[in-house]
């Protein structure tokens, strides 16, 4: 999949624009602490290409992944023979990288014995491969990732605290999309773009009560569960997104959200979303769709033609 690209139109997401221009011209460690989904990859590789290693390589070690009879192989690398399976000698991810960026996504998630590891190689900034004899400077810098409760993770003793502090030189926290209400349209238009273009299509717009409906949901996913919806909106969309395009909790944001969205919704909102809803949970069926919602079939036809749902 394509790089996420870096939207900041909120206030808050152009102030932290403004922290990543500064922190890409130093060479001390980043951590980018954030939500899942929130975007911290993406800051991650704006940090590395606005930078004077953005061409060199950027180097992604996914931390869930690495078990732990796999970190030594893929942060170290290995020779020939280093164990059963090694029929060749193979790089480790910080060699790879060489003047580049190391990113360590998701690095909380890390178990205390690989923390060990990966704490050796940012102290010592040297690896050396398995089976090996011979020592290499690690010329990349190191940015990772972590969740947005890494520091209680840390005094629970779930995260080395040492390790914490060498990571965290330089902190960013990227915010919840839920705070940055300014940023959805932009990213939507962005994912409809190229979930159009994989698709060899123009992309639809986006439709005004269908624009209200993003904006007023929380996205308790933040950025990831955007570019889903918009995903599967361009599957069903024609030419425009409409609100039966959209999921059904998206529709439900007003009546649900456990927070006051920015821009209060109107009766006729919530009334058009709940028609849409309805809609689409029966499949389009007139006569179903106006018995859940207590109404004739007239009525049902009324306000649909009311809100443009023709």
């Amino acid at each position: 999949m394509a790089a996420e690209r870096f939207i900041a139109r909120s206030k808050v997401m152009r102030a932290l624009a403004e922290q990543i221009q500064r922190f890409a011209r130093a060479d001390s460690n980043v951590l980018i602490a954030g939500e899942t989904g929130a975007g911290k990859n993406a800051v991650a590789r704006e940090l590395h290409l606005r930078g004077k290693r953005a061409k060199h390589p950027f180097v992604v070690v996914d931390c869930p992944s690495l078990s732990a009879s796999l970190i030594d192989s893929e942060l170290f690398g290995h020779e020939r023979g280093a164990f059963t399976d090694a029929v060749t000698a193979r790089a480790g991810r910080f060699e790879l990288a060489r003047a580049g960026t190391v990113y360590l996504d998701a690095v909380s998630e890390l178990p205390l014995e690989a923390q060990s590891k990966l704490l050796r190689i940012v102290e010592e900034k040297r690896v050396e491969r398995l089976g090996g004899n011979l020592s290499v400077a690690v010329e990349a810098r190191v940015v990772a990732s972590g969740a947005a409760d890494i520091e209680d993770a840390v005094s629970e003793g779930r995260f080395r605290r040492d390790l914490f502090h060498r990571l965290r030189v330089l902190p960013l926290v990227v915010p919840p999309l839920r705070d940055r209400k300014d940023d959805v349209l932009p990213l939507a238009r962005y994912f409809m773009a190229r979930a159009a273009a994989a698709g060899k299509r123009t992309p639809p717009a986006f439709g005004r009560d269908a624009t209200a409906a993003l904006r007023d949901y929380a996205w308790p996913g933040n950025v990831r569960e955007l570019r889903h919806v918009v995903e599967v909106a361009c599957q069903t969309a024609t030419a425009t997104v409409m609100l039966t395009d959209l999921p059904d909790e998206v529709l439900a944001a007003p009546v649900l959200a456990d927070t006051a969205p920015a821009r209060q919704p109107t009766l006729d909102d919530v009334e058009r979303r709940y028609v849409a809803a309805t809609l689409r949970a029966v499949h389009g069926n007139q006569t179903e769709a106006a018995a859940r919602l207590g109404i004739s079939r007239k009525a049902l036809w009324e306000k649909r033609k009311r809100y443009g749902m023709d």
